[in-house]
């Protein structure tokens, strides 16, 4: 088996951090999967504070761990000092964003696996729809213009989304420089598997009991948080016995301004004392918090966003033993749909969400119905099936020609100049100065011209 180095983000959910996310989330399901594969890692977390490289446990396997600062005044020179000391056979990527572009800049000559999880340029509209947020475009293109360039196979959260990368990939012209009879672009869907929590058992509820809902995880640009709360009012003036726990919230450098106007249009709203939010709270906390809860709703916002991604928290109602109420427009949510083992609620319709909650609060909940949908999303989407062809790829990786793509140069060049201007702002004052103008000097026209100094 391999010698695998993982580029991923931490905390890892065996800390119990109290923000834990899908990029944790997505690192943890690879760490485990490689480990479970037999395949020898060496993990790099991306993470607020550097950590030397130690062994840590997960699990019954062992593995080494090392956590470095992104943006940090010498983050990408660690990274490469740890891929030298390291050799791995293989490097991949684990997770959104930051990880996919590190490991495209201290690849060497080592098979490259990219995971992009979800279209950066659905998550960009999805963002520029908010009054106020910045186009991400530029963002995403740097995160992931070098390794498309460069990576020999990739992992897209979705079928759809697969097929969008696909295009994604030919537009830097890879597709030709790929064998057609060799897969090298996969599926690799959202694991049913939260970080070592149990899954739950399935709730029950009598007719005459309160309803209780749970809206868990982070208030993200493509949650619709509008034919929310206005569902949920309308349900909670029919119902008495209706109300809702919150855990999660803003996601911090991301989006906020969802997550604080529900919460407070919530509490100020006709029904305060129905609302209780927990905000971001300790992993291992969780189950206990949402032990009352009866059902999970995830709804989306208009956008392409929905039509490529997937729904974790989906999947965390179901191993929390709810019922799910949610909109259809993902292939996980369709999926689930199709073969009832959700309640499909009409995409920006309140007066539906508020229908299906008053015809849940009316009657019992069966646990019959909740246990056949986490047994079939576990036979779906248990770990081992999800990541499958990754832990065969990483035994028997093989390349894939690289693109000559101007664009993901320059992304590495601008990359370094961040290091280099972090380095400086670290630097004494009196020798400030003139460390930046010798850097500047350095810098070549066509970067400048990319940051929009020329």
């Amino acid at each position: 088996m391999a010698h695998v180095l993982v580029i991923g983000s931490g905390p890892l959910p065996v800390d119990s951090p109290d923000v834990l996310g899908f990029p944790q989330l997505r690192t943890e399901q690879t760490l485990r999967a490689l480990l479970d594969g037999g395949h020898r890692v060496t993990a790099a977390l991306l993470g607020d504070a550097t950590v030397p490289l130690q062994q840590r446990e997960l699990g019954d396997a062992a593995l080494q761990v090392a956590v470095v600062q992104p943006e940090s005044a010498d983050w990408v020179d660690q990274l490469r000092a740890l891929r030298a000391s390291a050799a791995p056979d293989v490097v991949m990527s684990a997770g959104p964003y930051n990880p996919a572009r590190a490991a495209a800049m201290v690849v060497e000559d080592e098979p490259l696996w990219v995971d992009v999880p979800g279209d950066p340029f659905a998550e960009a509209q999805a963002r520029s729809a908010h009054f106020g947020e910045p186009d991400a475009t530029p963002h995403m293109r740097a995160a992931y213009a070098a390794a498309l360039a460069r990576g020999d196979a990739f992992g897209a959260i979705s079928g759809s989304q697969r097929a969008a990368l696909l295009g994604q990939l030919g537009l830097v012209g890879r597709l030709t420089g790929a064998l057609l009879e060799h897969p090298w672009v996969h599926e690799v869907p959202a694991a049913l598997s939260f970080g070592g929590l149990t899954r739950a058992a399935p709730r029950t509820r009598d007719e005459d009991d309160e309803l209780v809902v749970a809206l868990c995880g982070g208030y993200n640009t493509w949650l619709d948080t509008d034919t929310l709360l206005t569902g949920l009012h309308r349900a909670m003036a029919q119902v008495p016995g209706l109300r809702v726990i919150s855990t999660g919230g803003g996601i911090a450098g991301h989006h906020t301004s969802s997550y604080e106007a529900f919460r407070a249009q919530a509490t100020t709203g006709p029904f305060p004392d129905r609302f209780t939010f927990h905000g971001w709270v300790p992993h291992d906390v969780l189950p206990g918090l949402l032990s009352r809860a009866h059902v999970g709703i995830c709804l989306d916002r208009p956008g392409v966003e929905a039509e490529l991604g997937t729904r974790t928290r989906v999947l965390f109602y179901a191993h929390m033993g709810l019922t799910v109420l949610a909109t259809p427009r993902s292939d996980l949510t369709r999926e689930m749909a199709a073969v009832r083992l959700l309640v499909p609620i009409t995409p920006g319709d309140p007066d539906h969400l508020c229908s299906a909650l008053v015809e849940l609060a009316g009657g019992a909940i069966d646990s019959r119905q909740t246990t056949r949908a986490w047994r079939y999303l576990n036979s779906r989407y248990g770990v081992r099936q999800v990541y499958a062809p990754l832990v065969q790829w990483a035994a028997e990786p093989t390349r894939t020609r690289p693109a000559e793509d101007p664009s993901a140069e320059l992304a590495r060049e601008l990359a370094l100049a961040r290091q280099e201007l972090a380095a400086v702002h670290r630097s004494p004052t009196w020798r400030a100065a003139g460390a930046v103008e010798g850097m500047l000097r350095r810098i070549p026209p066509r970067l400048e011209k990319l940051l929009g100094w020329e």
